[in-house]
């Protein structure tokens, strides 16, 4: 009998967290929400084109931030952190850098190399439910630029899932399950129009020289 049970409650659990995820991955695909972006500084984006360092994202993306970002065409390097210890060796950097396990690693390494952006992917656990963000932040400044996020769970959702995962024995985790695509490509888009507003018109690049009369 007790055997019966648990496997009544894992197919229960397994049913309603199948339902949940589709549920969720449906309506976000198909409405393509609008991203709530709290940040969107001006900046000398000319300054920074050299090159994007995306931290570990938090969700396997298809194709990965680094793709995604090379892409584009607007950097002229993107690299993956836990590629910056070879960039650093293969410039000569040693010993002008600090523990990039911390911020100011990386703020050292912007005055030892060239200003640069770091971009990273998140899934957040908000008062309101399961948020997916997207932020970039200025390396020599250690100042966001852009953060945009989008609703991806309702928190009555979030919690029901939490409590079946936990009355089936499971590790909770609220982003679990979380990983529509279609929600990651209206962020991605809403940073890459930010990006682009930001770039150096012609004149700026190459600014005429006027005399005075």
């Amino acid at each position: 009998m007790l055997g019966i049970s648990m496997t009544r409650l894992l197919v229960s659990v397994c049913l309603a967290l199948c339902l949940a995820a589709c549920a969720v991955t449906g309506s976000t695909t198909a409405e393509r929400p609008t991203p709530h972006v709290s940040v969107a500084k001006s900046i000398p984006l000319g300054r920074y084109r050299g090159l994007a360092v995306v931290m570990p994202e938090y969700l396997a993306t298809q194709p990965d931030m680094v793709t995604r970002l090379a892409n584009l065409g607007i950097f002229d390097q993107v690299i993956r952190s836990e590629d910056l210890p070879r960039f650093i060796a293969r410039h000569g950097l040693q010993g002008k850098v600090t523990d990039l396990r911390k911020w100011g690693g990386y703020q050292s390494l912007a005055r030892a190399y060239k200003p640069f952006l770091i971009v990273w992917f998140d899934c957040l656990d908000a008062r309101d439910g399961v948020r997916y963000q997207l932020a970039v932040r200025r390396a020599d400044t250690l100042d966001d630029v852009y953060v945009g996020d989008v609703l991806v769970r309702p928190a009555a959702q979030r919690d029901l899932l939490g409590l079946l995962t936990l009355g089936a024995g499971m590790r909770p985790s609220n982003c679990w399950g979380a990983t529509d695509d279609g929600t990651v490509n209206v962020l991605f888009d809403s940073m890459n129009r930010w990006l682009r507003s930001n770039l150096p018109t012609s004149h700026d690049e190459n600014p005429t020289m006027t005399t005075s009369p």
